[in-house]
Formats: structure tokens, sequence, C-alpha cells
């Protein structure tokens, strides 16, 4: 298996959200001195619905007590599995599972740039023990639709705001920077490609980018990936 191939498998697990928004980059957004760790990040996260808990007034032997209540929601799909573990060097590896079970990996790092983090993606190695289809439709040895992308190891950068009990991931919108480059309101290196474009700036341009329009709402995909700790 070549390398495109092994990438084009690697990159399974976010098909769905980077074939629709995503802003591809040679070169990554992260340098060490930027660089952070952190803590609320590692362990098992999920797009799964989670419970509700709410106080309820209730009358018990005749007085009026506060009671917890609390309402189990059901996932309608399978849910997507996001497990990141940290690792040396302010880094993670992200296990991911879509919802039809195909997992892939990817080092992740996380840069603070003003007031705001943002995470690098990068198709990372699978561990032994969470393989699973990987990105290959069972039993053909074939690629899925990621065939139809085109198969280069790029780096893929989203704001990203995390708790300990929701992570949201805010991927950049490609049609944002390609009106700021076509009126020439930013210069910033790239290179044009059949499907749109790839930066090839340095990570210090990267940095100036995304921390001067880390607030602008339109730069952004409408809908964040948000998910709860499990």
């Amino acid at each position: 298996m070549n390398k495109h191939q092994r990438f084009a498998i690697a990159l399974t697990g976010l098909l769905l959200i980077l074939i629709n928004g995503c802003i591809p980059s040679i070169h990554p957004i992260y340098t060490k001195d930027k660089l952070v760790t952190v803590k609320e990040l590692s362990g098992t996260w999920s797009d799964a619905p989670g419970d509700i808990s709410f106080n309820k007034k209730q009358k018990i032997g005749g007085q009026e007590k506060d009671m917890q209540v609390t309402i189990h929601q059901q996932a309608e799909d399978r849910p997507e599995i996001w497990k990141f573990i940290a690792q040396e060097d302010k880094q993670y590896l992200l296990v991911h599972t879509d919802k039809e079970g195909k997992t892939a990996a990817f080092d992740i790092h996380v840069v603070k740039l003003g007031d705001n983090l943002f995470m690098d993606f990068y198709p990372g190695d699978l561990p032994e023990s969470e393989k699973g289809i990987g990105g290959v439709l069972e039993g053909t040895g074939k690629l899925n639709d990621l065939q139809e992308l085109q198969f280069f190891p790029v780096h893929i950068f989203a704001k990203l705001e995390v708790n300990q009990k929701e992570l949201k991931i805010s991927m950049f919108e490609p049609d944002f920077l390609k009106k700021l480059m076509e009126r020439q309101q930013i210069r910033i290196k790239h290179e044009k490609t059949n499907d749109g474009f790839i930066l090839t700036a340095s990570p210090e341009e990267l940095q100036k980018f995304a921390e001067k329009y880390a607030h602008v709402k339109e730069a952004f995909l409408d809908e964040p990936i948000v998910l709860s700790k499990k």
C-alpha cells in the first residue's frame, strides 16, 4: 500500500467533515513555542445525545420537595466516537470511529493563539488495539468514497473550544478564504487545484491568519462539531 492510499484510508473517519469544508495545508499550524497541553481533551467524546437532568418540585407527604429528574435521550443513529490519547511532546493521538464503525487515526497538536485554541489534524498510525475496518470496504479491499479525493497528505486545522463536558470544533469555511484571496484582501501563499486550493504558507503565516479571523463568524462553517464527554 503506497502513501497515497494510506492517507486516503486514514481520512475516512472524518470524510463527512472534511469533504464539506476544510482548508488543506502543506504545513502545520503549530510551532513548538505555541504548543499547549489541554488536560480536558484526553478521553472519549461522542456526538450521541447525553442525559438531561433538572430539578422539579413535587409534593411528598404534604410537603413540597425538590426532586431531580433525569431524561435519558436515545441516539437515532450509531454515534461517532472521538478518543483522544495524550502522547509525549504535547501531542495527542485521535482515534476516530465513524457512524459505520470505520476507524482512523490522526496526530493532533493544539496551539494557543491569543485567547483561542486551534487544533491541527494529520494522518497518524492506528494502534493494533484500535483497528477496525479502517476505511477499506470490508471484504473487497477497495477504498470507499475517498477515492474521488486527491491522495496527498495535508494538515487540517480548526478552532477548538473545550471544557469538562463539551468539546466544540469549528472548521474554517473554504469559500471565506477564497473570497478574501480573489478580492486581494489577504495575501497567503497557496496553490490552486482542480477542487479549490491548498495552502503552502508557513506555520507562522497560518497562525496570523487563524488569530486574525478567530472571532469572525463568517470564517467558519455554520455547524460546528459538538461532542460530549463519555
